[in-house]
């Protein structure tokens, strides 16, 4: 099997963009996998040199099959980089694992991301893969869908990707109705319906709620890892957004079992209805798009 190809969103962070690459090489996949960098553009004088300094970072990344770097001339934004970074992607290659700056994979990162695109390629309701898990205890004992999506490392197809898009209005109207913000809402437990009113507001242009509004309309479902095969680095004060109100969870353990793919892509119940007990009365983490808008 054939690695997909990985992309990497960077912004000037050029120490957390060093441990990704160097997390990431380590895999035995590496060597085989083309690696595209995205970098974003200054703002202004102020962060110049950060975004210089990322530039030069990336331009070391060794350890792949072949690299690519596009470094936007301006600032697009977290929004409008990760929209037509992963569109590129898609066009180009099919399919692709995406990671940022602040997320470093796990050992087993690549090898799973590969298998499961590989698996559930043809399942037409599997519209994103997710190497980040929540910190469940006890944790599952299976790989698992969910109707969801993380932006912690994750990976998907061009046939789910188009899918993607903004329709202020149908948006709109979901938000009038009831049932629908409930379902949307986890039942309650976590207030994605204030994520998307925000974007409507004009207050937000997250990719993240909008992909999770996209996946939700389309009855998909992502699968979940076991346990997390990414740590999040970008809560040192680099970041936008607050801390999850769950972060300092379940220590991650490593997954070594058989038999853990669903050979069925159904929604796993039981570990759906966990998360949800689990977010319930949450308020700590209100966006999954982190360091840049």
């Amino acid at each position: 099997m054939k690695p997909s190809p990985v992309a990497i969103f960077a912004y000037r962070r050029p120490k957390h963009l060093q441990k990704v690459l160097e997390a990431l090489s380590q895999e035995p996949e590496a060597p085989d996998t083309h690696l595209v960098l995205f970098l974003d553009g200054a703002k202004g004088g102020a962060d110049q040199r950060d975004v210089v300094a990322v530039q030069a970072v990336s331009a070391q990344a060794k350890g792949f099959r072949s690299l690519e770097i596009y470094a936007a001339e301006k600032n697009l934004g977290l929004a409008r980089s990760i929209t037509e970074g992963v569109s590129k992607m898609c066009r180009d290659f099919t399919q692709t694992i995406i990671l940022e700056d602040d997320i470093v994979p796990r050992q087993g990162f690549l090898s799973f991301m590969n298998e499961a695109l590989e698996k559930y390629r043809e399942e037409p309701r599997v519209m994103q893969i997710s190497g980040y898990a929540y910190p469940l205890d006890p944790a599952p004992t299976a790989h698992g869908f969910l109707p969801l999506t993380s932006c912690w490392g994750w990976a998907t197809w061009q046939r789910a990707w188009q899918k993607y898009g903004w329709d202020r209005e149908a948006a709109v109207s979901d938000l009038e109705n009831p049932d629908f913000v409930r379902a949307f809402d986890l039942e309650g437990a976590y207030p994605y319906n204030r994520l998307l009113r925000d974007v409507l507001e004009g207050k937000s242009d997250s990719w993240g709620v909008i992909w999770y509004w996209n996946v939700f309309r389309n009855r998909g479902l992502g699968l979940f890892p076991a346990t997390s095969l990414v740590e999040n680095i970008g809560w040192d004060g680099t970041g936008e957004h607050a801390v999850p109100a769950w972060k300092d969870g379940v220590t991650v353990r490593p997954f070594k079992g058989s038999g853990a793919w669903p050979t069925e892509a159904r929604l796993d119940e039981a570990t759906f209805q966990s998360i949800r007990e689990m977010l319930k009365g949450k308020a700590g983490h209100l966006s999954s798009d982190r360091h840049r808008s």
